[in-house]
């Protein structure tokens, strides 16, 4: 189910593949997981904002803005990717 919930947003996200890239990671297993990832776009906002068509997902997931000059971010980033 939780793979679904991931490619249905991508498919619905896919106008933004221009401007953001990502990578989403399941964690856990059937019927006891966690949807977790990286999201890079341009900007320094969330882009949903940009979008009536972008926030359809948007709610659904906790967003944090990473800073690129923390180590922790650096670290995290290289486990995303």
């Amino acid at each position: 189910m939780s793979c679904n919930l991931i490619s249905g947003m991508f498919q619905r996200l896919d106008r933004m593949r221009k401007h953001a890239f990502a990578s989403m990671i399941l964690f856990g297993e059937d019927n006891n997981s966690t949807i977790s990832g990286i999201w890079v776009w341009r900007g320094h906002e969330l882009a949903f904002h940009l979008s009536e068509d972008w926030q359809i997902d948007y709610e659904s997931y906790d967003w944090k803005k990473l800073s690129p000059d923390d180590p922790e971010t650096k670290k995290l980033v290289d486990e995303y990717f």
